[in-house]
């Protein structure tokens, strides 16, 4: 069998290096060409006969050929040379190849020539220039962006990390780099960080993470990473393109507003409570009532009939247990009493009553009552506002209170009686307004939540058998109600309680006098207050003048316009009226005109934006004035300057 090698001859090793699609040639030591497969013509864009024979120098021009004269030189020397280079072809500019000079030897070792291997990598070098270009606009956008960003293996480890990245963890880009995360990580949420960042590498899908991360500075911040999967040229999952942000206020804000929907949650579920406590409440009144007035049918039957029996009866012993019927019959009156006022059936003589003074005048009462044992604390509010009370039934109430405290404390303790003023907004049971709140507070055993929850009922009671009727605070609970207020009861076992009744704030000055024959208004001017009715239209500023008032110690009358003011003015007998002169509907000057009509003398002060003097002085001419805006001191000085004629 022949040779295989000595089969092939010189057309077909030229067909096959014509095929290959790299550039091949052989030269001699003379440098000449003696060998150019079709590739190579081509890139000359000569025959393949016009190539052969001539020198390197002549093919290549004179700046590449000395260009490359040494690489020649050394491969012609037995020296293989691997080389890249620009190349600057004559119709295509200059071009960028790959070549390989492969020194060739005879039998002897001699070398006689070289094999030149050439490639054209002008479009893989500008691929290549492209890919770094757009990799250093990518490192640029990626370090200006306030976000911090990494490109990762499936492996998880990282080929890059943005400055941002790198300040965070408070280290060079290298160093994050190859930072093990995890220890980062805040212990509560590395369990389920861990898990989640798993489950969303193993999706292949975009996926996002939220949790507390350590800073450089050591401050816990909040981070929302979010990571997209990317893939290499054949479609294959090769990592993840990720980016986190600082959320931490966005966090803190949620979490104040959660905060915010609990209290308001607590406090709608307090309201609901309130409400069907009232509802409970309104039944029982309504059953009671009927009961009590049928029982006061009863009753006046039976005590008229006593009442005969015993006038008209000559024994002596029958005309003792008529008596003792009768006494019996009176006390079952007081009881169906108690229970219409808890019922609001009995009408109240409710009427403007001053509440501080009131409870002065109970003192030498409730000191007999309450007895040595138990010290008594007053704290009564100096200001004087009137309010819708029934007086006697008033002291009944506080009466029934001091001895339940007297109960509570067998051992001895403390009975705080304190009243203040103050402003009712968003209530379940009151309606919005001025109230004086009427506190008294004890010392004792205090009361369950079971307990606190029945506490008004009528015939509740937990004391022992014929210690209490259990209608105290029932009747307390109807004569708050029925004056427009509320009462309430906060109570801790072994610590004490605190029931607080609400008496709403009445229009106009008690008609009786409130202590040592002088008028709440006599009263009020002596400790240097007043009364003074607020009539403006701009809430805020009315509010602003009301507050800045009462902490001056005035009592405050606010109407919303002109038309409610001269109401109000009609029901209340104010030392002082502060109008804003600029008003929709009846404007300042019309008040003040409809005032001065009623009460020549009455004290007026404009507060006013603008500098209407004049039109005042035509209005009022007697009428201090105020310009806005002014400070509550300002305020006070123009109160006492517009009462000093006064």
């Amino acid at each position: 069998m022949p040779d295989f090698a000595t089969t092939i001859d010189f057309a077909q090793i030229l067909a096959v290096a014509d095929a290959l699609p790299i550039m091949i040639a052989f030269i001699g030591r003379d440098e000449r060409y003696s060998f150019v497969n079709r590739a190579l013509a081509d890139w000359f864009e000569r025959p393949r006969k016009d190539i052969l024979g001539r020198r390197m120098s002549d093919m290549l021009g004179e700046e590449d050929y000395r260009a490359r004269k040494p690489l020649f030189d050394a491969a012609l020397a037995g020296e293989r040379q691997f080389f890249a280079a620009d190349f600057h072809h004559p119709t295509r500019g200059l071009l960028a190849v790959q070549a390989d000079y492969v020194p060739q030897r005879d039998a002897e070792g001699n070398v006689i020539g070289m094999i030149i291997l050439v490639q054209d990598i002008t479009e893989q070098r500008a691929a290549e220039r492209a890919l770094k270009e757009s990799e250093a606009r990518f490192r640029r956008i990626a370090n200006s962006a306030p976000a911090m960003m990494w490109v990762t293996h499936l492996d998880r480890t990282r080929d890059f990390v943005n400055d941002a990245y790198a300040e965070f963890a408070g280290m060079s880009r290298e160093e994050a780099r190859v930072l093990d995360w995890r220890e980062r990580i805040h212990p509560d949420d590395q369990a389920r960080l861990v898990a989640e960042s798993v489950a969303g590498e193993a999706s292949g899908k975009p996926f996002t993470l939220e949790a507390r991360y350590r800073r450089h500075d050591g401050e816990w911040r909040w981070l929302r990473s979010v990571s997209q999967p990317r893939f290499g040229p054949d479609g294959e999952l090769s990592g993840f393109i990720g980016a986190a942000s600082d959320i931490s206020e966005a966090k803190a804000a949620e979490t104040e507003l959660q905060r915010q929907v609990a209290d308001r949650t607590a406090e709608l579920v307090e309201a609901q409570d309130q409400l069907r406590q009232a509802q409970k409440m309104e039944a029982l009144g309504q059953l009671t009532g009927g009961i009590a007035h049928d029982f006061n049918n009863l009753l006046t039957v039976v005590v008229g009939g006593l009442d005969l029996i015993a006038k008209q009866v000559t024994d002596e012993r029958l005309n003792r247990y008529a008596t003792n019927a009768l006494a019996a019959a009176e006390r079952g009156a007081r009881l169906t009493a108690q229970l219409l006022a808890f019922s609001r059936v009995q009408r109240l003589e409710v009427k403007p009553t001053y509440v501080a003074p009131l409870i002065e005048e109970m003192r030498p009462l409730l000191r007999n009552v309450l007895g040595p044992g138990i010290e008594k604390v007053f704290d009564l509010d100096p200001h004087l506002t009137p309010v819708l009370a029934d007086p006697t039934q008033l002291e009944v109430a506080v009466l029934n209170l001091a001895i339940n405290a007297r109960d509570a404390m067998p051992d001895g303790g403390t009975l705080t009686l304190s009243t203040r003023k103050l402003r009712i907004g968003d209530d379940a049971e009151l309606e919005p307004g001025t109230y004086v709140e009427l506190s008294i507070a004890d010392t004792g055993s205090g009361m369950d939540a079971d307990t606190l929850a029945r506490a008004f009922e009528p015939f509740f009671t937990t004391k022992e058998v014929g210690k209490g009727t259990g209608l105290g605070l029932s009747m307390v609970y109807g004569m708050a109600r029925q004056s427009g207020g509320a009462v309430k009861i906060d109570s801790t076992p072994g610590i004490g309680t605190t029931v607080r009744l609400f008496f709403r704030r009445a229009d106009r000055d008690a008609e009786v006098p409130a202590s040592g024959g002088r008028t709440g208004d006599e009263l009020r001017r002596g400790r240097g207050q007043a009364t003074v009715l607020v009539i403006d239209d701009d809430e805020e500023v009315r509010h602003f003048i009301t507050a800045s008032l009462e902490e001056y110690g005035h009592d405050v009358i606010e109407a919303a316009d002109g038309v409610d003011g001269i109401e109000r003015f009609g029901s209340s007998r104010p030392d002082l009226v502060i109008i804003d002169y600029v008003m929709p509907g009846l404007s300042g000057a019309e008040v003040a005109a409809h005032i001065i009509a009623t009460n020549p003398d009455q004290a007026i002060l404009f507060v006013s934006g603008y500098s209407e003097t004049d039109e005042i002085r035509k209005a009022a001419p007697n009428a201090n004035v105020l310009f806005k805006p002014f400070r509550a001191a300002a305020l006070e000085e123009a109160v006492r300057a517009a009462l000093e004629p006064a």
